[in-house]
């Protein structure tokens, strides 16, 4: 994904059109040409928010089918260990 970037000068002196810019598009903010952060919109956070939730659902359920143990599971073990 190719985003606009601003070096964090531009970003601290035009702060207020660093964030209009960001209601459009992800912003990145560089210092001395590496990226330091990304600003975006609420609902492009809230966006990527849920996709990695959704991807980390994914690999729990995942791991739970290949034999993995369960939060439930696993309390239960270690409960039975530390109590043995």
């Amino acid at each position: 994904m190719t985003n606009k970037t601003i070096p964090a000068t531009k970003a601290k002196t035009a702060f207020a059109q660093l964030v209009d810019s960001a209601r459009n598009e992800p912003v990145t903010v560089t210092r001395n040409s590496r990226a330091i952060a990304v600003v975006m919109s609420p609902e492009k956070f809230e966006q990527l928010s849920a996709l990695e939730d959704a991807y980390w659902a994914s690999e729990a359920k995942k791991a739970q089918k290949s034999g993995f143990l369960s939060n439930k599971e696993s309390t239960q073990l270690l409960n039975e260990m530390l109590n043995a």
